[in-house]
């Protein structure tokens, strides 16, 4: 442990000195002023923000008249001169737009020259057409599943994308129950699950009941997929035209790869928690409005607001958008310029304001999740960092990468979280090198190198082979609530900091050729390749989907209810992560039972408090998981069946479910015969009545 503190001081140390090297800006000593010079020197004075305001509308209308004036002096000038004599269009001055929110009056200055000032260039008419790109994008990458919605799932998720379903549907019958909408027993019966302690997205299954009710959680679950991955690019796409001087042609390449990036494709597998990060540009915007403190106040609420969604939707999402813009607001705060800038007592007001806000919404979900029934404390994972290669490396699920060297480098096919590809490294280091006397373009750089190390886990290895060098993940473990993130996930921080790095460099590349050829357009074209470029490598394929397995007519045609009262059905065996066809039964019986068991996170039952996968086993569920695995089966002793009628009788179980023709159907079939006697076949399946078995005490 005091290890760890050192190393921790050692680390925000050196994270320090870097910021403040990365922000400083050149200081160069002022000219000394003439004791005969007439300027009068500024005294600071008091204005009502009314007054400010007016003053500030006037000048905006004088700047716009004269703008408007040099163009024209400008374009008659032009007429009397040879061609190609264009003047070189300054170095590239980029600032984050401190409020975009209120467009200058009209009339506009010309596009040019507010593009070189720094300014965004305005709206076009056919950017409408993006989110739309974005939409067919995602149809593209989740083609497979759109045609075969109730039939077919995400295989590359194992059971991800059924668990996610299964949360839906949970919010949506606890509307209509009017029950608690952070607890549901219809899993692991009569417990109980805590959705806050799980990755349950009561942010959208909520909102979403009336869809979930109608069309079914499969319906829900697509939408959301479809919808999280366009939406999370076009929210991209516009911070990026609001507060970057980019051509919309730059921010849309950047917004490709901030929407449909490697981590975010492979985490579509069946993870909608890390799809949906439509708020996060939403939260940057409304954080860089309240710097400018112009409406501290009601900028804070609709700040709070926004985080109290994000918390509901994904907490991790949140803490990993934290911490990326905990390190670029650092070298942003050290560039003399921004601190000029920032009005430190709005600000204060307004992120005060938001954290009341916010807390006011989900202070008692956060209290239920870590103090409330069925929480745990911490989750233990196996070793989760990226390995070296994988950060320039290519995704699975990339046109033309070999998708066996690509699982050995990750964990599974929904944690392929960097897989940035050389071509994109090569062009961000080069925009950084190029840029680098911009300070957001050294804020973002350190936003990539510092995520990507944050990702490389307790100690580095390169293509699988431990290098003997401690990892970030050493510091990490020893921080309360950051402990149970995956190392790995880290890296997804630096996919939108890469975006924007590519759309800065675009415009550079765009204006250059513009420059060069004294010419305005040639460069679009060559703006569009050198994205191209950078992106080739890292173009998506068709996520990989598998039929289902058929629900029962059992369950399909009601019945089910011949057979259960108030208690629940135990499948043979119980659902668990690599099996949860009980929870499709769920859904198609319109969650009209609860079941033994599951795949969530819940307490291990210890003292401590620790998180496991699933339910604690009993004797009759982990009987039951054995024959399953081994399909061999067991005969029943007299000892063991006292102690499964015991659990029956603890679980509340109306009906054991086996279905027909799943594996080891054999086996689980002798062997439940020998220990509750023959079963009823009825609808695709096989039931044991548990009332009868423990003599009506189930």
């Amino acid at each position: 442990m005091t290890w760890s503190l050192l190393g921790a001081l050692v680390v925000v140390t050196v994270l320090s000195a870097a910021a403040w090297w990365l922000g400083r800006q050149d200081e160069r000593p002022e000219p000394a002023r003439d004791a005969a010079d007439p300027t009068l020197p500024l005294a600071p004075f008091g204005y009502r923000m009314a007054q400010v305001d007016d003053v500030v509308l006037r000048l905006r209308r004088r700047i716009a008249e004269r703008d408007d004036e040099i163009a024209r002096l400008r374009a008659s000038d032009d007429q009397d001169r040879p061609a190609r004599t264009l003047a070189p269009p300054p170095p590239m001055a980029v600032q984050v737009v401190a409020d975009a929110e209120e467009p200058p009056p009209r009339p506009r200055p010309a596009t040019g020259p507010a593009l070189v000032a720094g300014r965004p260039p305005p709206w076009r008419r056919a950017e409408l057409a993006v989110p739309l790109a974005h939409l067919l994008v995602a149809l593209y990458v989740l083609q497979d599943l759109v045609t075969a919605v109730r039939t077919g799932h995400l295989s590359q998720g194992v059971q991800d994308q059924q668990a996610f379903e299964w949360y839906l549907g949970a919010s949506a019958h606890n509307v209509l129950t009017l029950s608690n909408p952070l607890l549901s027993d219809l899993q692991n019966f009569p417990d109980g699950v805590n959705l806050m302690a799980n990755a349950a997205v009561v942010g959208l299954g909520l909102p979403l009941t009336p869809l979930t009710v109608l069309a079914g959680p499969q319906v829900t679950f697509v939408v959301v997929e479809l919808l999280g991955l366009s939406l999370t690019a076009t929210a991209w796409y516009w911070l990026l035209r609001r507060r970057l001087p980019v051509h919309p042609a730059a921010a849309f390449a950047a917004s490709l790869l901030a929407g449909f990036g490697p981590g975010m494709v492979s985490h579509a597998n069946g993870h909608p928690n890390f799809v949906v990060q439509a708020l996060v540009p939403v939260i940057l915007d409304r954080l860089l409005r309240l710097v400018a403190g112009r409406r501290p106040v009601r900028d804070g609420v609709v700040l709070g607001l926004l985080v109290a969604w994000q918390v509901l939707v994904g907490e991790e999402v949140l803490l990993l958008a934290a911490v990326g813009f905990a390190v670029g607001g650092a070298v942003l705060l050290a560039h003399r310029g921004t601190c000029r800038r920032l009005r430190p007592r709005p600000a204060a007001r307004g992120l005060g304001t938001g954290v009341l806000v916010a807390l006011a919404v989900v202070a008692f979900p956060l209290w239920w999740q870590f103090f409330g029934p069925q929480s745990y404390t911490s989750l233990w994972h196996p070793p989760a960092g990226n390995d070296l290669a994988a950060l320039w490396g290519r995704a699975t699920r990339t046109v033309g990468a070999d998708p066996w060297a690509s699982a050995a480098l990750s964990m599974n096919r929904t944690e392929e979280n960097a897989f940035f590809g050389v071509p994109l490294w090569l062009a961000a280091g080069l925009v950084t090198v190029v840029l680098w006397r911009v300070v957001l373009v050294r804020a973002l750089a350190a936003v990539v190198l510092v995520s990507c190390w944050l990702s490389l886990g307790e100690e580095l290895t390169l293509h699988g082979t431990p290098l003997g060098i401690p990892g970030p993940g050493v510091l990490l473990e020893q921080v309360p609530v950051v402990e149970n993130v995956l190392p790995t996930r880290f890296a997804l921080v630096a996919l939108p900091a890469f975006a924007a790095l590519l759309a800065l460099g675009v415009e550079a590349v765009r204006r250059a050729v513009d420059a060069w050829l004294g010419d305005e357009g040639p460069g679009v074209l060559v703006c569009v390749l050198a994205g191209a470029v950078a992106l080739a490598p890292l173009v998506p394929t068709p996520l990989v989907v598998d039929p289902r397995d058929p629900v029962p007519a059992f369950f399909a045609d009601g019945t089910w209810q011949e057979h259960v009262d108030d208690g629940a059905v135990l499948a043979a065996p119980p659902p668990n992560v690599a099996d949860t066809r009980a929870l499709e039964w769920q859904a198609e019986a319109r969650w009209g039972f609860p079941v033994v068991a599951g795949y969530f996170v819940g307490p291990d039952g210890t003292p401590e408090r620790g998180g496991r996968y699933g339910a604690a086993p009993t004797a009759l569920s982990q009987w039951m998981l054995e024959i399953a695995r081994d399909d061999v089966p067991a005969t029943a002793t007299e000892e063991q069946r006292r102690q499964f009628r015991a659990d029956l009788r603890d679980g509340r179980v109306d009906a054991v479910v086996l279905p027909e023709g799943r594996p080891a159907e054999a086996a689980l079939l002798a062997s439940l015969t020998s220990a509750f006697g023959p079963p009823e076949a009825v609808g695709g399946v096989y039931v044991w009545d548990a009332q009868e078995v423990t003599g009506g005490a189930g």
